[in-house]
């Protein structure tokens, strides 16, 4: 069905500087300019996002805002960009999202909260947001947000565990992918213990292992770009058993094969040592 659709748009992807944010909660403050108003393949990140879509004037004002939270997703999705608009977001940390917007992200687990579901989420912190009239306004709106929502996460001890196993799991990938060429591939993780994994679920909305792959075929995207890169070398340095095993993947979060990728915004890992 990914392949009947019409040619996906090109855009442009920025991710903007946080500045005072919460670094260790906020991973990004980012803006997606649609070139039109067809359809924009989203990879799954493992992430949660607080989104806003911008209906923009053609002299730049911000007519209406719809806030969205989208739900960490083990599988692509196809958006449509409707004419005019402009696409704003916070992207939390793997593991934050739940904790700062008081949501469960396993409920949202390939899904999206909009209007209402929204309001009721954030409450009185989304007017300056919903009422904005220009870019630059919807950009602090949603700064602000993003400080009041990283102010009041609480982190249990089951979160903290997850976090911790995120943090390894992160620090692993980062480790195995040195550069194109190296015919060097990881020994696999051993498995999450039934407390680990049910923190997992609760904390992140999905398994660890299922988020180890997603970040290996993200890291594997982004390595597919890289001048001189073979589908061979990029298969070994992410960790795949051989390039067949890449290309189930890709087909299982992409929707495409190595062979044929996507122009697609990506998310590199930040990975930092447990």
């Amino acid at each position: 069905m990914l392949n009947a659709t019409p040619p996906l748009a090109p855009a442009s992807y920025t991710e903007l500087p946080l500045g005072p944010l919460d670094a260790e909660k906020i991973e990004a403050v980012w803006r997606y300019d649609p070139a039109d108003a067809r359809q924009q393949r989203v990879l799954p990140d493992g992430r949660v996002d607080l989104v806003a879509h911008c209906a923009v004037r053609p002299g730049g004002g911000v007519t209406s805002v719809w806030p969205v939270i989208a739900g960490p997703a083990d599988q692509p999705a196809l958006v449509a960009l409707r004419p005019g608009t402009v696409v704003m977001g916070l992207r939390f940390h793997i593991g934050w999202g739940g904790a700062c917007l008081g949501i469960e992200p396993g409920a949202l687990r390939n899904r999206t909260l909009t209007g209402v579901e929204v309001e009721q989420t954030l409450g009185p912190s989304l007017s300056p947001l919903l009422g904005a009239d220009t870019l630059p306004v919807v950009e602090s709106a949603l700064r602000s947000v993003a400080s009041a929502l990283a102010a009041r996460a609480c982190v249990t001890a089951a979160h903290r565990r997850a976090l911790e196993a995120i943090d390894r799991m992160k620090w692993r990938l980062a480790g195995q992918l040195p550069s194109p060429g190296c015919p060097t591939a990881p020994a696999a993780a051993a498995p999450a213990s039934r407390t680990l994994r049910r923190d997992m679920v609760t904390v992140a909305g999905l398994p660890l292992r299922t988020l180890a792959g997603i970040l290996r075929f993200q890291q594997a995207m982004v390595l597919l770009g890289a001048q001189g890169a073979s589908l061979c070398d990029v298969a070994l340095v992410s960790g795949y058993t051989d390039q067949a095993h890449m290309t189930r993947a890709f087909r299982r979060f992409g929707g495409f094969t190595p062979a044929v990728p996507q122009s697609v915004p990506l998310v590199r890992l930040d990975a930092r040592s447990p």
